[in-house]
């Protein structure tokens, strides 16, 4: 019999996901208006890890604007977070 490492599922790396992003956010400013009502958590699954994209949508998928990556590590949980937006002065 084949013992087979467990793995994190989607919806417990989306947990880890979730906080790592909003701890990440903190020192930036918080959405308004359109941004903020258009505001859109993509999801992948791959064999070694979960990406997690928050993104502001846009009329088409070209002018989406990608606010932060996040990767979590199917087997560990570590977690790293990527912000492409400005902060503040």
């Amino acid at each position: 019999m084949m013992n087979k490492e467990r793995l994190l599922t989607l919806k417990e790396m989306e947990v880890i996901a979730k906080k790592a992003t909003h701890d990440a956010l903190m020192s930036y400013p918080r959405l308004e208006g359109s941004d903020s009502e258009n505001l859109t958590l993509g999801t992948q699954l791959a064999d070694e890890e979960g990406i997690f994209e928050l993104y502001i949508a846009g009329e088409r998928p070209l002018d989406a604007k990608v606010i932060s990556c996040t990767r979590v590590d199917r087997r560990t949980g570590e977690v790293s977070v990527e912000v492409f937006i400005d902060k503040p002065s």
